[in-house]
């Protein structure tokens, strides 16, 4: 029994030191994939609250998230200081942006960009970003309605995704369900919220899987673990596949007219959010703006790549849904600015890759840091011209 102990001790110290070595190895290596998001019953999930680590997956960049749970180093206080301008982002992971560092976000750059143009001279500007990685625009017409108003923002900055954001609000056509919906009734949009009941939204919230996002944060080798998973390696295989320059979970349906029933009621929803979103925001006394961030591939600086979708899709060119959101927003009276025609322009002319990253490709995926500095000069020329 007492050999039996004593190889039991044995193997269980060597356990300890191969467990602890190979630790100290992935954070040598950089290794860094920590759980960014917890589960919301009102969102979804949203990201977690003083979290501060590296974000490795694309990009490289150290990531905080403040005691509000936002991507952003700083603290705002929620009474709005005298002599401030604030204005809210709304949006997903282009906000949200952990690829870059904080510097070269579109949204910290906007307030340098206003300042040059003489925009509010008597007031400073604050940025306050409110963008959470997946979320479409029920769940940023939510964040504004129970987060955002109560810092009491002067303009509201809706950025919506072409690639995905018509997608994620359409229960039908979205794969995550985890998140609220709104549906259309009788012309009018209804809220489902159904998903905080499903057992796969109970099994999130669990203290087992609470226990495990508390033990990443301490261990690369849980982290590793999570990484591991076979639906998780699948995910990465296929972001591979597919037409040249889409990327996973960007469908290029969205940029050809809709072709279902399914696809033209997914829009007619998402344009009903964003008249909602607008008209919640002007109801709080504040402005409001739609920006519209292209898919990467309409941007691609080598024409034959974006030829090749069109062909494919049967298109004259990749802005169907720039144009239509231009419309709608013309027809509504909503300012709006379309990003993907300009930066497109500037890709072709230059050569310049405003998506990706040299360890994931480029012309892929989220913006780079050029891409987020053309989009905080092209965001603040529309606020520049539109809103002195």
């Amino acid at each position: 029994m007492r050999r039996f102990l004593i190889a039991a001790a044995t193997v269980g110290v060597s356990l300890v030191i191969a467990l602890a070595g190979f630790e100290l190895l992935l954070r040598i290596l950089g290794f860094s994939a920590p759980l960014w998001h917890r589960p919301d019953a009102e969102l979804g999930w949203r990201l977690r609250p003083g979290l501060a680590a590296w974000y490795t997956r694309e990009g490289r960049a150290f990531v905080r998230v403040n005691a509000a749970g936002s991507r952003d180093d700083r603290q705002y206080a929620r009474a709005k200081p005298e002599g401030v301008y604030r204005i809210a982002v709304l949006g997903d992971s282009y906000s949200e942006a952990m690829q870059v560092e904080r510097s070269q976000t579109y949204w910290a750059l906007l307030a340098q960009r206003l300042s040059a143009c003489g925009w509010r001279p008597a007031r400073s500007v604050e940025v306050l970003n409110f963008g959470v990685s997946g979320y479409g625009t029920a769940q940023e017409l939510i964040a504004l309605e129970t987060a955002a108003l109560g810092y009491r923002p002067d303009l509201v900055l809706l950025q919506f995704t072409n690639g995905n954001d018509v997608q994620n609000n359409s229960r039908a056509l979205e794969d995550e369900k985890g998140r609220p919906f709104f549906v259309m009734r009788e012309g009018a949009l209804r809220l489902d919220d159904s998903f905080a009941a499903s057992p796969d939204f109970e099994r999130r919230t669990s203290p087992l899987l609470a226990a495990l996002r508390k033990a990443a944060d301490y261990s690369r080798v849980v982290q590793l673990v999570r990484e591991a998973r076979p639906s998780r390696l699948l995910a990465r295989a296929h972001a591979g596949t597919g037409a040249a320059g889409v990327e996973q979970g960007m469908e290029p349906y969205v940029l050809a007219p809709p072709r279902t029933a399914q696809w033209e009621e997914a829009w007619r929803i998402t344009e009903a959010l964003i008249e909602r979103t607008r008209a919640l925001a002007e109801r709080s006394g504040a402005r409001f703006l739609l920006a519209s961030v292209p898919y990467a591939i309409q941007v691609h600086p080598k024409r034959a790549l974006r030829e090749a979708l069109q062909a494919e899709l049967g298109v004259p060119d990749l802005f169907y849904p720039d144009r239509r959101l231009e419309r709608f927003a013309a027809r509504e009276g909503i300012r709006a600015v379309a990003l993907a025609p300009e930066m497109q322009r500037l890709a072709e002319r230059t050569g310049a890759y405003f998506h990706g990253f040299p360890q994931t490709g480029m012309g892929r995926g989220h913006w780079n840091a050029e891409g987020h500095q053309v989009a905080a000069e092209l965001i603040a020329r529309r606020l520049c011209s539109d809103f002195r």
